[in-house]
């Protein structure tokens, strides 16, 4: 049963369709067919850079070749079949061929190389990010190592928040900056005592103010990075904002950026259901049952809708930490 389910999806692969591919030979088709009827064929030959390069830039060197190839045989076989009227310029058949052969070897090169250039750059740009990826995952392990009763807290806050800003259709760049703020919205922690966060008794006016500004100092640690990661440093600082302005900043609303409100939510379901040095943890479903009460007040409730829409999942993953 499983070599037939192997050799089924080997056949659908083969048989898969390129789009891209396909985006790239449309190019070359509609440039084709306006090449048949201009009177000056030979001028416009370089029109057909366009699709190669466009091919070469923005999917590598095998669209590039492809396309280039497809020109070059679509210019052949017009040639053939309308000799006089690819002639137009001059009747004579070597310089005709000439022409071709010149144009055709120089698409293909050009292509060839930009594409390469294309993937070379991609390469980098793949390493960057994943080196990016691994400090984000080293960070996120170090701050939750601050405390050992909320351990492992930020992955469960990023987990969480992904799920809300799918379900409420985020575009995939912005659900992967949500990830990565999430992950480090705790990360001016770093700065604040262990004495203050493992504190027992209630704070004092000076701790709260202490504790609050972990939101600013971790997005003053991640702002040298510069890049993305300044796109995501409002979620870091904002992500203690309340809905209806009474939080650490008394941004109201929708003047709170989205992902703030979408790591506001994921991050106080969470930390109620964790021990702390004051209380106990609550259960998955009061964790739950707090949110919801709070919509509007608190948190935005288009967040806390789709927050509740996927709380099957959530419920379920907050089961495996128990």
């Amino acid at each position: 049963m499983g070599e037939r389910l192997r050799k089924r999806e080997k056949i659908a692969a083969y048989f898969r369709v390129d789009k891209d591919l396909v985006i790239v030979f449309l190019l070359v088709a509609i440039i084709g067919f306006v090449f048949f009827f201009v009177p000056n064929q030979r001028a416009f030959l370089n029109f057909f850079y366009l699709p190669v390069i466009a091919g070469a830039f923005f999917f590598g060197k095998r669209y590039a070749t492809l396309s280039a190839t497809a020109s070059v045989l679509i210019v052949t076989l017009m040639s053939l079949t309308h000799p006089d009227k690819f002639l137009a310029v001059s009747q004579d058949p070597m310089s005709k061929w000439l022409d071709i052969s010149t144009w055709g070897g120089f698409l293909v090169i050009t292509g060839y190389c930009i594409g390469h250039l294309y993937e070379k750059k991609e390469r980098a740009l793949r390493e960057i990010k994943k080196t990016y990826r691994g400090i984000v995952e080293m960070l996120s392990l170090i701050i939750d190592s601050i405390d050992k009763e909320t351990q492992s807290h930020s992955n469960r806050v990023s987990t969480i928040a992904v799920m809300i800003a799918q379900a409420m259709k985020c575009q995939e760049q912005e659900v992967e900056n949500i990830r990565v703020a999430a992950l480090l919205h705790d990360l001016g922690k770093l700065g604040v005592s262990n004495e203050v966060l493992q504190k027992i008794g209630k704070l004092t006016k000076e701790e709260r103010e202490h504790i609050k500004t972990h939101t600013t100092r971790g997005a003053e640690i991640m702002k040298p990075l510069g890049g993305n990661v300044v796109q995501i440093l409002p979620y870091i600082i904002y992500h203690h904002e309340q809905f209806d302005g009474t939080g650490y900043h008394k941004l109201v609303g929708n003047g709170i950026p989205l992902g703030a409100r979408i790591i506001a939510v994921a991050d106080v379901y969470d930390a109620l259901m964790s021990d702390r040095p004051y209380r106990k943890g609550v259960s998955p479903t009061e964790a739950r049952e707090h949110i919801n009460a709070n919509s509007n007040k608190y948190f935005d409730p288009e967040v806390v809708e789709a927050f509740m829409s996927i709380i099957p999942q959530v419920e379920s993953l907050a089961l495996h930490r128990l």
